[in-house]
């Protein structure tokens, strides 16, 4: 007996992958600016009260102001052998 092989080639459908997990999600934080600024307290032409305030502002990706802070006072700390807030 006289057997032939013979070779082809075999375009079928690819092999299936399995799905790729999704990537992960990043928070990335929002650049944030501090604002200082003195204030004097005048009554009948004189200082009477001198403070330090600061603004928080929010930025977007751009630098552009996202939101704009309020002015707070910053709290007096007395520092000596004890440190209190004045």
């Amino acid at each position: 007996m006289n057997q032939v092989l013979t070779t082809g080639t075999y375009f079928g459908a690819s092999v299936p992958m399995p799905p790729s997990p999704p990537a992960p999600s990043i928070t990335m934080p929002e650049p944030i600016s501090y604002e200082f600024q003195v204030v004097e307290h005048v009554e009948a032409g004189k200082i009477t009260k001198v403070a330090l305030q600061v603004r928080r502002n929010t930025h977007d990706q751009y630098g552009a102001v996202k939101l704009l802070g309020s002015w707070e006072e910053v709290p007096r700390v007395r520092i000596g052998d004890v440190a209190s807030v004045v």
